[in-house]
């Protein structure tokens, strides 16, 4: 088996694609195309990476006489984008779960509102204690829960900003050069 037919079962069988594995390198995309298309070579330094990377020998990667069990290393390389996206993902559902239990509570707790007139454009607020209803405003404001539900609500952008930035369609449109 040749170098690039060596290179595109070893990456396949860690289940990368050519750009993560281009990222993991630090080279661009269409360099492992090149190499997997026997196009051209990797340089010593990309091939000692690819050594320690796939875990198998650089005498392995050059010598087209020398056989490698099909089987993929035991240990699988994960890719970083992906953790990203779970990270992102993970801290947009904590984020969402949070305000939907304070939701939820706003909905199964009565606080008390205020009787709201209106006179000669001036608004009124009359607080009477025994005056209360369902309100998520009124309801984070009577329990001082501001700060928690501007937490959750930054858990939930960032999160999903995370995902979407790591997430390989969005981010070839971000960072074209990458």
């Amino acid at each position: 088996m040749k170098l690039p037919e060596k290179l595109v079962a070893l990456r396949k069988g860690r289940g990368l694609s050519q750009e993560a594995l281009a990222e993991r390198l630090g080279v661009s995309r269409q360099a492992i195309s090149r190499w997997e298309q026997g196009s051209a070579q990797p340089d010593a330094g990309n091939l000692f990476q690819l050594s320690r990377l796939f875990q198998v020998s650089a005498d392995y990667l050059l010598d087209d006489t020398l056989e490698q069990p099909a089987q993929p290393a035991a240990s699988p390389v994960t890719d970083p984008l992906k953790k990203r996206r779970l990270v992102g993902l993970l801290l947009a559902a904590a984020g969402l779960l949070g305000n939907l239990v304070i939701y939820i509570l706003s909905r199964a707790i009565a606080v008390p509102v205020p009787f709201v007139t209106y006179d000669q454009g001036v608004t009124w607020y009359n607080w009477d204690s025994s005056r209360t209803d369902h309100s998520w405003k009124y309801f984070i404001q009577t329990y001082d829960l501001e700060l928690l539900t501007v937490l959750f609500c930054l858990l939930l952008v960032g999160g999903a900003a995370l995902f979407l930035v790591s997430w390989p369609p969005v981010r070839a449109k971000l960072f074209p050069n990458r």
